[in-house]
Formats: C-alpha cells, structure tokens, sequence
C-alpha cells in the first residue's frame, strides 16, 4: 500500500540539502533585487513628484509674483513707474533662476533694441545698450512677427542664423528667451533673459507667465507715454492759453464763462473773477448776439465744424469793441458733454479804419463830382469875363478905332477931337484884368520868385482889394522849395484867405510860414466867427486842401470854434524831397 522506505546515505543527504540551500538563496537574492527595484521606482517617483511639486509651486509663485506685479504697476504715480518695473523686474529673478533680465524697446525706424531696464546677478557680464537688427537679423524677424525666441543652447539656432550665433557666442550666453509685447501700436518692446553659467529649459507654463510680464510692462509704458503726452499737451495749452495775444475764453454749452486768458480780460478790461460770473451774452452786443444764435445753433447740431464773424462787445468801461471771434466745440473724453473755445482778436482799429476810409471815399466821390462843378464853374466864369467884360470892351474898342479911322477921313471942319488917349487907357484897363485874371489862375510870382514873394503879392492883393488887416511872417524860408510843394502851400493859403473872406466875417488875419530842417509849416488864422469842425460841411475847399497836401506828403489841421475864430495848419515833410530837387 505504501511506497518502500529509502535510506538516504550521508553523502545523499549532503548533497540535497545544499542543493534545497542554492534554491532558497536564488528565491532570496530575487527577492531582494525585486525589492530593492521597487525601493528605486518609489524613489524616483518621489523625486518626480517632489521636482513636479517644486515645478508647481516655482509656477505658482512666479504667478503670484506677476501678479503682485501688476497690481504695483497699475498704482504706481508716472514718477514712480520706472522704479517699480526695476524692482518688479529683480524680485522675478530669483524665481527663474536667470542671470540677468532686461527690457528693450524697439526702435521704430530700425528695428534695434534698445536697453531700457535692467537687473542681473552679480557675475552677469555688461549688456549691451543696444543690439542692432543687422547683428540678430534671424531673431529680428522672429520677433517682428510676434514670435518668442526660447534657446536653452544657442547652438539650437539653425544653420542658416550664423551671424545671431556669433553674436551670442560672444555675448558668452548659455540660454535665452526673447518675448516681444506689442500692446501699444506705437511702441514695441522685448522682455528678454539670459543664463550665462548654465543652460535653462524653457516650460511653456514659464513663458506664458514671462509673457503676461512683458505684457504688463507694454501696458504700463504706454499708459505713462500717454499720460506724459496729456500733460505736455495741456501744459502746452496752458501755455499757449496764458501766453496768447489774443483773447481765449472757454464756456460750456450754455454760455456760462468757464476760463479766460489775460488778454481777453484785458481787452475788456474786466477781472477773471468778473468774467466767470457773467455770460458772454452779457458783454456781447444785443444786435449781434442775435446774428450769432443762429452760427452757434449749427454749430451745436453739427452742421458745421466752426464759424467766424465781427461782433462787438461791452467793456467794463462802458465803451465798446469791435472784436473777430473764431468759435468751435472741444470735445472731451469719457462722454462728457463738449465745452466751447472762442478766439477774440481786437478788431477796433481795424474797424475804425476802414469807417475813416469809408469816409475818405466818400468825400472823395463828392470832392471829384465838386471839382468837375467847380471846373464847369471856373469855365463859365472865364468864359463870362471873358465875354461879357473884356469881349466886349474890345468890341467897343474896335467901333471906337473904327470910328477914329473914318473920322481922320473927314474934311479937317468936321474933325472931331482924337479919342486915342481915351482908347490907350483902355487898352491899359484890358490889359491889367487880363493879367488878374490870368494870375488868379496862375501865380507868375511863384514860379518865377518863389513862395515868399507869392505870399506876399497875395497878401497884399486881399489887403488892397478887400480892406482886411493881413499879418504876414515869412521868416527863414527857403526860396528853393520843391515846385510842388511851393504851389501847394500857395494854394492852401489862396483857399484859406478865401474862405476867411468869404465865411468867417474878419477884418484881421495872420499868415505865418515857418520850416525847420525837417518840414515847412503854413497857419491862417482869422478872428471871425468859426464853426463847429465835427459838423461836415457841403463846401469843396477843406477837401481840396487836404488833397493837395496828401498828393505832397503833408497834413492838414483845421481849429476852429464858434465866435472864436479859425486856424488852418498846414505841414509838409520836404527834407527828403529838397535833397532830391538839389541832386538833380
């Protein structure tokens, strides 16, 4: 039933046990590789998880740093950015491990980059204050397209990049990231890091992260351009608002007067204080405010950009001011409702200039239609003393030559006595008003004497033919006065006397003639009764006295007041043109 029973020998029972002995030793030494296997895999998991966890936690704070970032940024005054993108810039690096950490901006025109901000290590060699494009064309152009440039060796560069190899060859880098942040349109800049003792892979989460700082920094810098920009622009306004000669008043849409320049308070001569109290209807005339309304209504429906006119306004002191307004909108941001700039420019002068020249013309229009009267005048005139006085005392002197011929044919008894002594003395008679006649029109003594004996011939005819008391002063006169000038002032004085005849009712007048070395100075004064200057008369002598003056340079004065008689004034510049009659 059983198997027989075998009895091992010694040496049997040796060997089986040293072999079960082998066995077991085998299954042991398995065992403890198995383990010892599973003690590696369990050590390199957990180194994974702890280099993970580490990875994880540098992500986090580096999130958390940029984070921190932005928020100092964004609250941080424009004094103070720069400051603040340094700091943050160095409380980066650590996080990174990098060496040094710039920021660069692109210059528009080349594409270089150029050092703006910076924070390295102790062992970072110098950087350089700008790379141009020529030297890293490769990167430039990755860049330019909005790319990041990430190496964690520079040989990783293609073959083809050999000159931006060189470059950072010799800048002795290790690794690199380049992120370009073109927030601003205008303003391009470029975050860039650098390892010089070791190589650095790059994690994408890493460069995302480094890129929401390039970001960052962008924003921030173009909110300080801008900022900047702001305030150089209304320091320029204010500028040019204080400094401006011309008149700058702002008010909203209502007219209620919100600023002014000085030189719109001193045109009008009001104080700030009393301007931004009032309207501008207020100081404006209501006859163009109203002309105004409707400019400004469509300006405020957008009808059009802007408009300008003459209007006139109310100064403190009561009088008033004619002033060129250009009015248009200045829109403000932020939706809020735009104000009015008006510009005043101070038109007064202008204004009463052109009222002189109006008036100039039109006593011009009434002196040419006088003259061409007083031509036909001083022809029917002529031709009446010339035809009814002398025509027709020589027809009776001819009848009486007739009648003295015939009479010498007579037979001696019939003779009657000669009238030749009777027709000599009458020929003498014609030949003397002959002369006056042509004196009155021209003075033979002024062209052949000058104006001093001219004054005096014509002094002494008025005194003579109309018993008036002339005082005449010619003293230092020069004889050799410009023809023009000489007859001119003649004229003036015949107009004078002949006015002071006609209308003033004086027996006494003075007549003076003064020159200096630099004008000649011609008064009639009458003691009659005067007139009203203010008041325009319908006469042409005034007017043809200051016309002659004006074709010669000179100026004439007229004073006068009722019952107290009139002076005519007279003056000519005639320096210049007596140097030029004796180069001649």
């Amino acid at each position: 039933m059983f198997p027989p029973l075998r009895i091992l020998s010694p040496g049997a029972i040796t060997v089986t046990f040293a072999a079960n002995l082998f066995l077991l030793r085998a299954d042991l030494l398995f065992a403890l590789l198995v383990i010892g296997l599973l003690l590696l895999l369990m050590l390199l998991q957990h180194r994974w998880y702890k280099q993970a966890g580490d990875r994880q936690a540098r992500q986090h704070g580096l999130g958390k740093r940029v984070s921190e970032f932005a928020e100092r940024l964004a609250v941080s005054p424009l004094e103070r950015v720069d400051s603040a993108i340094v700091e943050g810039l160095d409380s980066i690096i650590g996080l990174v491990g990098a060496d040094r950490i710039c920021w660069y901006e692109v210059e528009e025109d080349s594409a270089a980059l150029l050092h703006r901000y910076t924070t390295s290590t102790r062992n970072a060699p110098p950087s350089l204050k700008c790379i141009p494009s020529q030297k890293i064309p490769f990167i430039a152009e990755k860049l330019a397209r909005h790319e990041a440039v990430a190496l964690q060796k520079v040989s990783h560069l293609p073959t083809h990049a050999h000159v931006d190899t060189e470059l950072l060859h010799s800048l002795g880098l290790k690794s690199l990231l380049l992120i370009p942040s073109n927030y601003s349109p205008h303003r391009k800049g470029v975050l860039g890091l650098a390892y010089y003792s070791m190589h650095h892979a790059w994690a994408e989460e890493s460069i995302h992260q480094l890129a929401i700082v390039a970001n960052i920094i962008g924003a921030t810098l173009e909110r300080k351009y801008a900022q900047t920009a702001s305030q150089e622009s209304e320091e320029r306004f204010r500028y040019l608002f204080a400094q401006a000669s011309i008149g700058i008043a702002l008010e909203t849409m209502e007219g209620r007067i919100l600023e002014v320049n000085p030189a719109f308070c001193s045109m009008l001569g009001y104080s700030p204080e009393q301007l931004l109290s009032t309207r501008c209807a207020r100081i404006s005339h209501p006859e163009d405010e109203e002309v105004e309304k409707l400019l400004f209504e469509e300006l405020r429906q957008g009808l059009r950009p802007s408009y300008r006119l003459e209007k006139r306004f109310f100064r403190n002191d009561g009088s008033q001011m004619w002033g060129l307004v250009s009015v248009s909108l200045l829109n403000r941001n932020h939706g809020s409702p735009p104000l009015v700039i008006g510009m005043v420019s101070d038109v007064s002068a202008q204004k009463t200039a052109e009222a002189c020249l109006y008036q100039r013309d039109q006593e011009l229009q009434r002196l040419a239609g006088h003259l061409i009267e007083a031509q036909e005048e001083e022809r029917r005139r002529i031709s009446r003393d010339l035809h009814d006085d002398i025509g027709q005392r020589i027809a009776l002197l001819a009848c009486e030559i007739d009648f003295e011929r015939r009479s010498r044919t007579a037979p001696r008894s019939e003779r009657k006595p000669s009238v030749l002594p009777k027709l000599r003395k009458e020929l003498d008679s014609i030949a003397t008003d002959i002369h006056k006649l042509s004196h009155e029109l021209h003075s033979a003594s002024l062209q052949c004497c000058g104006l001093k004996i001219a004054l005096k011939d014509l002094c002494w005819k008025y005194s003579h033919n109309h018993h008036l008391e002339i005082d005449l002063h010619t003293e230092k006169l020069d004889p050799k006065l410009p023809p023009d000038v000489a007859l001119c002032l003649f004229r003036v004085a015949q107009e004078a006397l002949a006015n002071a005849l006609k209308h003033s009712g004086t027996k006494r007048v003075d007549v003076n003639v003064v020159q200096d070395s630099k004008k000649v100075r011609l008064t009639v004064k009458d003691y009659g009764v005067g007139f009203d200057p203010s008041f325009q008369t319908g006469g042409i002598g005034l007017m043809s006295m200051r016309e002659r003056l004006r074709f010669c340079g000179g100026m004439l004065t007229v004073r006068s007041t009722p019952n107290e008689g009139t002076e005519v004034a007279a003056e000519v510049v005639a320096v210049k043109r007596m140097a030029a009659v004796a180069s001649i």
